[in-house]
């Protein structure tokens, strides 16, 4: 009688430390998978500074710099007008892979400057007042380097790998800018419809490229990939091009080189022989 009372039901104990070791392995899956980095340059030639964040003056009403920092590599450096800095903005998240992409694109001769950003959502988002502030924030990182001859900037490339939207117009327009790289950004048909009708009153305007990998997590497929490519039969092929990486999700863990080949053969063969 007494051992029917405390008999213990093994089977349902080893099902239960099954599952629970079942989890555990699936959560050190998702931390490897999204938190481990390298997290040090192993290009030791490689020079970083920290440049001041007032950039705007505590004037600006969307966007305000949370770090400014420029990276490069003195051993390469050359002060060659045909050689434009890159621009890297990011907002919150993503700084693992905006760390290897600086650090490749600085290893193979280019100036980074990368600008963490913080967006104030509290007010009413205006395209105009993003183009005005992104415009008068990239200026004012020139004039400092140029005013404190940190490097000599007289053309520059702009990568964005944040959830920020840029509407492009007065960024493309500008004549030192020799284009845009827009990684995995957050599309909308009104965003689309904005681009395809600055390209419609501004043929002459440098390209567009738009990078996205083809899942979202695991194999959930990329919402904004399906979103741009439902409206890119209309969009100007010559000003603007899609890559997508295949096999990706969207933080491009594992394809970070391939990422990285990618933005290179975009800057020296497309956009500086342009």
């Amino acid at each position: 009688m007494l051992y029917e009372i405390y008999r213990v039901n093994w089977v349902l104990i080893d099902v239960v430390i099954i599952f629970l070791l079942f989890l555990l392995l699936i959560g050190v899956k998702i931390f490897k998978s999204s938190h481990r980095w390298r997290s040090k340059f192993s290009n030791e030639a490689l020079e970083s500074y920290s440049l001041p964040k007032s950039y705007n003056n505590g004037t600006g009403r969307f966007l305000t710099v949370k770090h400014c920092s420029l990276t490069r590599n003195p051993s390469l450096y050359k002060e060659d007008r045909n050689i434009p800095t890159i621009f890297m903005i990011r907002t919150k998240f993503k700084k693992s892979l905006t760390k290897i992409i600086t650090e490749g694109l600085s290893s193979y001769g280019f100036n980074i400057v990368n600008l963490k950003l913080k967006v104030n959502s509290r007010i009413k988002i205006s395209n105009g007042v993003i183009d005005d502030e992104m415009n008068s924030l990239i200026y004012s990182v020139i004039d400092y380097c140029n005013r404190e001859a940190i490097i000599s900037i007289q053309r520059y490339i702009l990568i964005n790998y944040s959830k920020l939207f840029i509407p492009t117009e007065k960024i493309l327009s500008d004549p030192m800018n020799d284009g845009l790289l827009c990684i995995n950004p957050r599309m909308t048909k009104h965003k689309i419809r904005n681009i395809k009708d600055i390209f419609d009153r501004y043929p002459q305007y440098p390209q567009i490229f738009y990078i996205f990998s083809r899942r979202n997590l695991f194999l959930l497929k990329n919402p904004d990939l399906k979103c741009f490519v439902n409206e890119f039969s209309e969009m100007p092929t010559s000003k603007v091009e899609l890559i997508t990486l295949e096999k990706s999700t969207r933080n491009f863990k594992y394809y970070e080189t391939i990422l990285l080949g990618i933005i290179i053969d975009i800057i020296q063969n497309k956009l500086l022989k342009s």
